[in-house]
């Protein structure tokens, strides 16, 4: 994938860290009858990349429903929003070049995000507790960019994800600010576990 090979070597380095082989017992293409349809709740741990550049969710124009979730409010104004692509561990299609939802997440200094996945919803938290940056460079015009690991709490799920609540996400971000028109662009892996396996 595109967006996969620009990234360095630490952040990769970190993701083979955090992921563990899943066998075929727990994945959760094995809980789909064929054709895709879920049958069962997930209840694995899975892999997703955000990749791309934020967008501004305007006010009042936030996802219709408000994806089924109450412990957030995607219509505030408040949400930046970017799509993500599967890397493992979701039903269905598994293409790295085709995104399969969006990740949106509020300005600072908000801490909550939201996920639309296939078949569900998360709302999370940012702890702020063991977060750990790993690097950080800035350039004269203002621009910078951020390495490091971060740690989110589930808040509420619905869906075929309503295992995960209460479980927890760890994200391998590379976030960049580009001085020149404002814009952040995401790198980051996020490991989503559900309550059972919150490491």
């Amino acid at each position: 994938m595109k967006t996969i090979k620009h990234l360095g070597f630490t952040a990769l380095a970190a993701l083979a860290v955090t992921l563990l082989f899943q066998t075929p017992g727990t994945r959760a293409d094995d809980r789909v009858e064929k054709g895709g349809n879920h049958v069962q709740q997930i209840n694995n741990r899975f892999v997703i990349l955000l990749a791309g550049v934020y967008q501004r969710v305007p006010l009042g124009q936030g996802p219709k429903g408000n994806l089924g979730l109450t412990t957030v409010n995607l219509s505030d104004g408040s949400y930046t929003k970017v799509k993500f692509y599967p890397i493992n561990g979701l039903p269905g299609d598994n293409d790295q070049n085709r995104s399969i939802g969006t990740f949106y997440t509020q300005d600072a200094p908000g801490m909550l995000c939201a996920y639309d996945l296939p078949g569900g919803s998360i709302s999370v938290t940012f702890t702020g507790i063991h977060d750990v940056v790993t690097d950080y460079k800035e350039s004269a015009d203002g621009s910078w960019t951020l390495d490091g690991t971060f740690e989110l709490d589930i808040l509420e799920a619905t869906g075929i994800y309503r295992q995960f609540v209460g479980g927890h996400v760890h994200m391998v971000d590379i976030l960049k600010f580009r001085g020149g028109d404002g814009t952040f662009l995401e790198d980051c892996f996020c490991n989503i576990h559900p309550k059972l396996v919150a490491p």
